[in-house]
């Protein structure tokens, strides 16, 4: 009798076996690299719309508004698009990046036009916008060395101009939430 060593093409494999196991282990994994994606691109969002506020002067004049959630979804929004292209073995889906990248893209551009065309900004979203402005320009003076007098006198007429806006601002805006 003689002892063959092929196996039939029939039997299963341990081979064949992992193999398709381990791809899978794998598409699993490239499924759940699409979830941390979309973690990451709310995590990153989050950071980024806190982080708009790293300029103002102290705390009471971190004030949500419209224009910082719109430039937070227009700095991350090419986040998504350049993870994608630069970490794309991570993601194989072909169709999935095409939708994404286009997603991205979409995000991109519609941020752009609503900062740009002050969508949905009123008086009160103005104001609102405008105090985190007033209180960086605030902070960049404190915080500057400046040795030039006529830069210096420039420099505290800024701050007596500016904290007389954020106050009237402020004030106008408990006028308008009050009518």
């Amino acid at each position: 009798m003689e002892h063959s060593t092929h196996k039939s093409h029939n039997a299963p494999s341990g081979h064949n076996t992992q193999s398709r196991i381990k791809s899978h282990d794998m598409s699993m994994d490239h499924k759940n690299h699409y979830k941390k994606l979309l973690w990451m691109m709310i995590a990153s969002f989050i950071a980024m719309y806190i982080l708009m506020y790293a300029m103002v002067d102290r705390f009471v004049n971190v004030i949500p508004n419209f224009n910082q959630f719109y430039m937070a979804g227009l700095m991350s929004a090419p986040m998504l698009i350049i993870e994608l292209l630069l970490m794309g073995k991570m993601y194989p889906n072909k169709k999935m990046n095409t939708i994404l990248i286009g997603l991205g893209a979409a995000l991109l551009l519609t941020f752009f036009l609503l900062i740009r065309n002050q969508a949905a900004i009123g008086d009160k979203q103005f104001l609102k916008s405008m105090i985190p402005h007033h209180a960086g320009a605030i902070l960049m003076v404190e915080k500057s060395e400046l040795k030039d007098p006529e830069v210096q006198k420039l420099a505290e007429d800024i701050i007596d101009a500016q904290n007389k806006e954020i106050e009237f601002m402020k004030a106008k805006i408990n006028e308008l939430e009050n009518k």
